[in-house]
């Protein structure tokens, strides 16, 4: 669970971290946490995430089904990895090299059943945009939730691949690197508890994601599945 914590005046990383985990060590941890590639560039008023110790260093590891092949990461470094090194798609005034990050990095995957936009319901996808390395991880996971009958549950659709910052903080969102996704977004708001589905919660567990519902405060997200930790 994250709180948020503004920088103040002769904050740097390490004091940050010595305040909330008493763990000085801890800094590299909390920089990849909110997507900060230079530890030592912190602005005056910026927002940080203070996640739980746990969520900071890894949580509880995840038995993943046999046929995932690709193990969710953790941390911005491992994100970077796995999925590709966004900076270096993004050019000098922030807007990404959108064709050449699509082509390199993402696919569109069928879906098992059509899902209504969140934004005009009179209209469905049919494919998820997302990351090559997901796109068998989105898919199972969908399987999954009309094997079990749960296609109902999933009322409506609010978004997989988006390059845009994180809603709550200035880092990128993971939807930057199409490994997220939104669902039923009108009534599971940011900051609130929402009424998503727990069995919802559950396949998606199981397939490796994290549930923003997890999360607290202000950062709260329950229409969110990430699929990785540690950012």
């Amino acid at each position: 669970m994250a709180r948020q914590y503004f920088v103040q005046k002769g904050d740097n990383l390490g004091k940050i971290a010595n305040k909330f985990y008493n763990d000085s060590s801890f800094y590299k941890k909390l920089a990849e946490y909110n997507g900060i590639l230079n530890p030592n560039m912190l602005m005056i008023g910026q927002a940080l995430e203070i996640p739980s110790k746990r969520e900071l260093l890894g949580g509880v590891p995840v038995s993943l089904p046999d046929t995932i092949e690709t193990n969710p990461p953790h941390g911005l470094k491992q994100i970077l990895d796995d999925f590709g090194n966004i900076n270096d798609f993004i050019r000098d005034d922030g807007t990404l090299n959108e064709p050449a990050w699509q082509r390199k990095f993402l696919k569109r995957v069928d879906l098992p059943f059509p899902l209504k936009l969140s934004w005009n319901t009179s209209q469905s996808v049919t494919r998820l945009f997302c990351h090559k390395k997901v796109a068998k991880v989105f898919q199972q996971a969908f399987e999954t939730i009309e094997k079990e009958r749960l296609k109902s549950q999933v009322k409506t659709y609010g978004g997989c691949y988006n390059y845009r910052a994180k809603r709550s903080i200035g880092k990128l969102s993971t939807h930057s690197w199409g490994i997220a996704i939104d669902l039923n977004p009108n009534s599971n708001p940011m900051g609130k508890p929402g009424d998503m589905n727990p069995d919802i919660v559950e396949v998606f567990r199981h397939f490796g994601f994290k549930w923003g519902g997890d999360w607290s405060g202000s950062g709260k997200d329950p229409m969110h599945f990430q699929f990785c930790t540690g950012y």
